[in-house]
């Protein structure tokens, strides 16, 4: 394993956070937070949502606390706060509050009230309220589906072949741009690292992309753990690593969707654990609006909506991952 500072960006402009200061325009004391760290598998949660998404949280080690402080909203006139809200989750790594609804959406008018309240208060907080479409996409993603599989059948298409093979040359023909640049005397290729059998085909491509443009890369794959609600693991683990040593290596981290973000961050870490000298990540479809870690995808072949997704290597329960373009699951 090598020493020295996993560094993400190959021209060393930020790390992977993008956390800044926390100064900006005035708002009231922040109140103090609670210092209990969960591990996921306590009790005392208020609905059965909260402890499945804490342990969720704990399995891709993602720090939190439970109803970490309450924020007052309004003061009586002696200064006595009059309405107080109290989020559901603190992730102190990230600087972010979560809150979660299981209402149905035309239910929650009044807690989104107080959060539009809470954000004029308090402009520095960063608050994100998961609706129950999101925490149900979200186990989905993670867990796999609760019920029983209902038939599926391949809906619109969403990005189709030749946009397709038009951005991935778009994509290789940049990241071999940028290797140029940053090159130095004893950089060695590229190790251009796949995340699941999902990543496959994007990553197929995009290394020809790349090496067609005169970039020297290499390829290889990394698995991890899928995550069981009942009977499984507690922590994620890589359970199929790399076979190229790492050590002292740029890493270009490529996979087919970054949503949350959790299974990045942790691989990001675990690579820098490895050696990794430089870490980029590259993205054949990035939900930009699902994250919950806040990281960086340099290279993003295209925005993508939340629901589920199939085609050009993406598959639901093992079907339509070979189609040549990528189209929106319905059910049948």
């Amino acid at each position: 394993m090598g020493g020295g500072q996993l560094r993400t960006g190959w021209f060393g402009e930020g790390g992977a956070s993008g956390r800044g200061a926390t100064g900006g325009p005035w708002q009231p004391a922040l109140p103090p937070l609670r210092d209990a760290l969960g591990d996921g598998h306590g009790s005392g949660f208020a609905h059965p949502a909260e402890d499945t998404f804490s342990r969720l949280l704990s399995y891709y080690r993602v720090r939190w606390v439970y109803e970490p402080t309450s924020f007052a909203l309004g003061w009586a006139t002696d200064g006595r706060p009059l309405q107080m809200f109290t989020p559901d989750f603190y992730l102190p790594d990230e600087r972010l509050y979560i809150e979660l609804t299981t209402m149905r959406q035309r239910l929650v008018t009044r807690k989104n009230r107080k959060l539009r309240l809470l954000r004029e208060l308090y402009p520095n907080v960063r608050i994100k309220l998961l609706y129950r479409r999101d925490y149900l996409r979200l186990l989905e993603a993670y867990a796999g589906p609760g019920r029983p599989a209902e038939p599926c059948t391949i809906g619109r298409v969403l990005v189709p072949a030749d946009a397709l093979a038009e951005r991935v040359a778009e994509l290789g023909a940049r990241i071999a741009a940028d290797l140029r640049l940053s090159r130095e005397a004893d950089d060695g290729p590229l190790l251009a690292l796949g995340v699941g059998r999902g990543s496959e085909r994007f990553l197929a491509k995009l290394a020809s992309a790349i090496a067609a443009r005169g970039a020297a890369i290499e390829t290889d794959r990394v698995d991890l753990s899928r995550y069981q609600s009942l009977g499984g693991a507690r922590r994620v683990r890589v359970s199929r690593g790399p076979t190229r040593s790492l050590d002292g290596r740029r890493v270009l981290l490529v996979e087919d969707v970054v949503s949350t973000g959790l299974s990045s961050a942790y691989l990001s870490a675990w690579l820098g654990r490895r050696g990794v000298r430089a870490l980029e990540r590259c993205a054949l479809l990035d939900r930009r609006g699902a994250r919950l870690v806040d990281l960086p995808v340099r290279y993003a072949g295209f925005e993508a909506p939340n629901g589920l997704l199939a085609g050009f290597g993406l598959d639901l329960r093992r079907e339509f991952r070979d189609l040549p373009f990528v189209a929106v699951v319905e059910s049948a």
